[in-house]
């Protein structure tokens, strides 16, 4: 691979893509384009533009079998807490990725669930921190692989959260009140708080006087502290953090209710990327491990004490539920 610059501009070209691409173009002549472009740069500029524009691609080359190897990954997670939390919870891993596998790698908030999972079916993400649900709808809309998950995530759970003054005990107090759930294509805020409610013979309609949909959890947490709901269901990692001893909230709110466990997030690629690629992240995030000081806070901040490999059959569970309630369908996967 050869770099030539253009002003303050680096463009990248390969001869590979050349032959492949434009197959009037020799491989010796694709070749030496580089180096004549060097030498002439001053008086070709204008025709460098555009044989670059052909010859160049920037950030992936296409292999002989369809796959493609990825030089910037592009890394979406799930908006399901404030932008400036996941930016912080996130930022070590990045900076960890870059370090560990010499990729470029660029994290992405989505505006909402149903843009990261239009984002990926369009390609424009490589890699992507899924929830159980919006994995699901990936794997059925776009092939989506899955490649790792977090220790915890095959047991994960859901919390019902209420107020501390509130003297009831059980859900099925709560009848006739309005229950908050996180967004609806959230796994641990919605479907599976729904899909125990209606296993133990409370269906939400029916049962609440209405329902809400926050943007994520820590909001829903925040609407049953403010009384917008007097009962709300999150992801439970986040729900402990919020009431911890140091939170304004530990004193305000309690957890009233747990779910039984289920298979929740997971990172999951492009079913096109390159095996090497996928090997290469893979294995970063296998080598992570808590003895060492700079793993340790990655860990913390995202929850987990290592990680491990995943696989379809680990979201049988969540793919059965959301097929009940007709989300597997192309209407309801945008």
């Amino acid at each position: 691979m050869s770099r030539v610059e253009i002003g303050s501009k680096l463009i990248v070209y390969r001869s590979g893509a050349a032959i492949k691409y434009l197959r009037f173009i020799s491989a010796d002549v694709a070749g030496i384009i580089g180096s004549v472009l060097v030498k002439w740069r001053a008086k070709l500029k204008n025709l460098a533009l555009t044989v670059l524009t052909l010859v160049v691609f920037g950030c992936a080359d296409q292999t002989g079998s369809g796959t493609v190897t990825q030089k910037t990954i592009r890394i979406g997670v799930l908006p399901d807490q404030s932008h400036q939390r996941l930016q912080d919870q996130y930022a070590p891993l990045m900076a960890y990725l870059e370090k560990t596998t010499s990729l470029d790698v660029e994290l992405v908030i989505p505006a909402n669930y149903s843009t990261m999972l239009a984002e990926f079916a369009d390609g424009h993400l490589q890699l992507a921190n899924f929830g159980g649900l919006t994995y699901t709808q990936a794997e059925h809309r776009s092939r989506a692989m899955p490649l790792i998950m977090r220790d915890t995530d095959l047991n994960f759970t859901s919390c019902f959260v209420v107020k501390t003054s509130d003297p009831r005990r059980m859900i099925k107090e709560f009848k006739g009140e309005t229950i908050a759930f996180g967004p609806p294509l959230s796994t641990s805020g919605h479907l599976m708080p729904r899909r125990f409610l209606s296993l133990s013979g409370i269906e939400p309609e029916q049962f609440f006087s209405s329902i809400r949909h926050s943007s994520g959890h820590d909001e829903t947490v925040q609407w049953v502290s403010d009384g917008v709901a007097a009962i709300g269901a999150a992801n439970c990692v986040i729900a402990q953090s919020m009431l911890g001893a140091n939170s304004t909230d530990a004193h305000q709110l309690r957890i009233i209710s747990t779910t039984p466990t289920y298979a929740n997030y997971v990172w999951a690629v492009q079913d096109s990327m390159d095996s090497s690629t996928r090997t290469l992240l893979r294995d970063a995030f296998l080598a992570l491990d808590q003895t060492i000081a700079e793993h340790e806070e990655i860990l913390n901040r995202l929850g987990a004490q290592g990680y491990v490999p995943a696989g379809r059959a680990d979201f049988d569970d969540i793919r059965n539920a959301a097929d009940a309630l007709g989300l597997l369908d192309a209407k309801n996967s945008n």
